[in-house]
């Protein structure tokens, strides 16, 4: 994408001319055929040539797809708290961020299931490295957040960025759903980014405070049981203490994004808080911007933590970091012995943790959500 154009997605046009395009690459066909349910990918050539629109995709490739992986990776995938929204109205769902790929696409479908329009994605340019995630991720509504380049080049880029988000939501044109913080917080300790807030602020030419308001903003708290990456983030975090310099290659990223898909996530849940409003009136009590876009950015943390949907390996981490039973009540022996084992097994594949941190590290990946919760709960 050229920058002056600034972040878009496609249009029904443009996406027809993707699809076309995508289906050229023998290596994807390849890969989905190795990849897929055979009855799947026969589904999927078939409807290629039946897309006319960016819905047509989501509905007769993506949504197909993700239900497969759903089947066969997920236990139960819920929501709760949709209620608080209307179907004629759009939404910025700021969420934390646990998968690469499947954080937006599973709040989609739960979006689409219960009659709502999908919303737009916000993907870093990390991502976008090949033309063939290029491709998928735009026709999947999809747009660009840079991560690289000059500072007046990115600072242009945030502002152009910082409008188009505001006008999707305030002109009712699309929902809008980006993470709480670039990439993922992959020791479970979900974070704000005040960055993040400042970014979204940039176009404001009123108040903090009925910008904000404006914008509908609504945090969603997404919990995993199991993190399918959780051995490759530990490993990860070992790597970059080793070597400080050491950063992720795009293949690295594809590694991840096909053990997310595929890998066991146990249950999955959505939770979707009301968007702010009235709470946005402390905004009259703060002396400064600054402490407004701090105090947002808490505040969107207090409604993810609280509403963690928390299970037994949540606790049982947190009671083998703590060499306790503190957490036995909320799960049984055999829970311990199950998820005793899980980690047993993990632990043995780390390399380079001479000194245990990885264990430690992939044990509080588990932990920090109850830690951050109970933290709540004590305001």
């Amino acid at each position: 994408m050229q920058e002056e154009k600034g972040p878009h997605i496609f249009n029904d046009e443009e996406a027809r001319a993707a699809i076309q395009e995508l289906f050229g690459f023998q290596s994807l066909i390849q890969g989905m055929k190795a990849f897929l349910p055979e009855p799947l990918f026969q589904l999927i050539m078939t409807e290629k040539d039946r897309i006319h629109s960016v819905r047509d995709f989501q509905e007769k490739i993506a949504r197909p797809l993700l239900k497969v992986i759903e089947k066969e990776s997920i236990t139960q995938l819920t929501a709760s708290g949709i209620d608080h929204f209307k179907q004629d109205e759009q939404y910025l769902f700021i969420s934390n961020h646990r998968d690469i790929i499947l954080d937006s696409a599973y709040l989609n479908i739960v979006l689409f299931e219960r009659g709502f329009q999908t919303s737009q994605i916000a993907i870093g340019d990390n991502l976008m490295r090949h033309r063939i995630s290029e491709l998928i991720f735009h026709i999947n509504k999809s747009f660009v957040v840079k991560r690289t380049g000059s500072p007046m080049e990115l600072y242009r880029y945030s502002m152009m960025l910082s409008n188009y988000i505001w006008t999707q939501i305030t002109q009712k044109i699309d929902s809008v759903w980006i993470a709480q913080r670039e990439g993922r917080a992959k020791d479970g300790n979900d974070r704000t980014q005040v960055g993040l807030i400042k970014m979204l602020s940039l176009s404001c030419k009123d108040d903090l405070k009925s910008y904000f308001k404006s914008m509908k903003i609504a945090p969603v708290a997404i919990s995993y049981e199991f993190d399918p990456c959780d051995l490759l983030k530990a490993q990860e975090f070992l790597n970059k203490r080793a070597n400080p310099d050491y950063k992720k290659t795009f293949e690295e990223d594809v590694q991840h994004m096909l053990l997310g898909l595929k890998g066991n996530k146990g249950a999955v849940h959505f939770h979707f808080s009301e968007p702010f409003d009235a709470e946005l009136d402390v905004f009259d009590t703060l002396p400064n911007a600054k402490k407004q876009l701090e105090t947002l950015a808490e505040m969107i943390d207090e409604r993810i933590h609280k509403h963690y949907k928390l299970h037994p390996i949540n606790y049982i981490a947190q009671d083998m970091l703590t060499g306790s039973n503190t957490y036995s009540n909320y799960y049984s022996a055999e829970d311990r012995e199950r998820i005793g084992t899980y980690f047993e097994q993990r632990f043995r594949l780390l390399t380079q943790d001479d000194e245990g941190l990885g264990k430690e590290y992939l044990l509080k990946m588990y932990a920090n959500p109850l830690i951050n919760q109970l933290a709540v709960s004590a305001w």
